[in-house]
């Protein structure tokens, strides 16, 4: 069982296509720091689950070995950077529904199956007011089950985090046999209460972390923990591994030191679950 990092920018991605700082320049460059707006493959049992559909999901999906469809979508919440892809899983859904076979497609064309796309209920309605053309008949996006979904041999459940002066986000606990970890992108002073409940005893933590340092920022203004924050948390530190992503560009991932066990994400990267 893997997990595989589709893309692990914050919402602006890397270079931001304006910018001309170092990073961005290096980015630019095609390198390391070089990534594209957040999401993740869990993959494992024969089935694939998408973990958030952002702007950038038709290009990282494509640079895959071969044509891919996951068994089940789950969106985090309504932002663009973990939203917007969802236009194109909803073309393909449209194909799936009827317009192509699913079963003796075309020479050349992969066979069509149903794609489920899940999200907290609190979410729905945001959803369908930026896709408001797709729900004319029945909404595409299901309400995420509140006792988790099983799939790809894990245990998938979503818990709400604070999201700063951005509202509240949602996080997913992902629970297979013999581990535990999380996938934690867009939060920020998460409660002890939320900790204790969903981020003890991880084996792997998956922890935005959009800046290097933001101790200068008001913290009213702020949505995303920084990697100063991070490496004090106890409960981060805890985990057995940790990837840093959501990673804008001023963290430069070859000047920035992380503790033993921790690391940046980076797009392509695949980890043992």
């Amino acid at each position: 069982m893997t997990l595989r990092f589709l893309g692990t920018a914050d919402s602006k991605g890397v270079p931001r296509f304006w910018c001309g700082c170092p990073v961005c320049q290096e980015a630019r460059a095609g390198g390391v720091n070089r990534r594209t707006r957040s999401a993740a493959l869990v993959r494992g049992e024969g089935q694939t689950l998408l973990l958030d559909c952002g702007p950038d999901l038709h290009g990282q999906l494509a640079r895959l070995p071969g044509p891919l469809v996951p068994n089940a979508v789950l969106i985090s919440h309504a932002h663009n950077d973990h939203l917007l892809g969802l236009g194109d899983l909803l073309d393909y859904a449209v194909y799936a529904g009827g317009d192509l076979p699913m079963n003796g497609a075309p020479a050349g064309q992969t066979a069509l199956a149903p794609l489920p796309v899940y999200a907290p209920a609190e979410v729905l309605p945001r959803i369908e007011d930026r896709f408001r053309y797709a729900f004319r008949e029945g909404p595409p996006v299901q309400p995420f089950p509140e006792e988790g979904l099983s799939m790809a041999g894990v245990h998938v459940r979503a818990f709400r985090v604070p999201h700063g002066a951005n509202g509240h986000s949602h996080a997913f606990r992902l629970d297979g046999p013999g581990w535990r970890a999380a996938y934690v992108t867009d939060a920020i002073d998460i409660p002890e209460e939320t900790v204790r409940t969903w981020l003890t005893g991880l084996d792997l933590l998956i922890l935005g972390t959009s800046f290097a340092d933001e101790s200068g920022a008001v913290h009213a203004t702020r949505s995303v923990y920084d990697v100063r924050e991070a490496v004090a948390l106890p409960w981060a530190r805890a985990a057995r591994r940790v990837f840093l992503t959501h990673l804008s560009h001023d963290v430069d991932v070859r000047a920035v030191g992380l503790p033993e066990g921790w690391a940046f994400a980076r797009d392509g990267l695949e980890v043992d679950l």
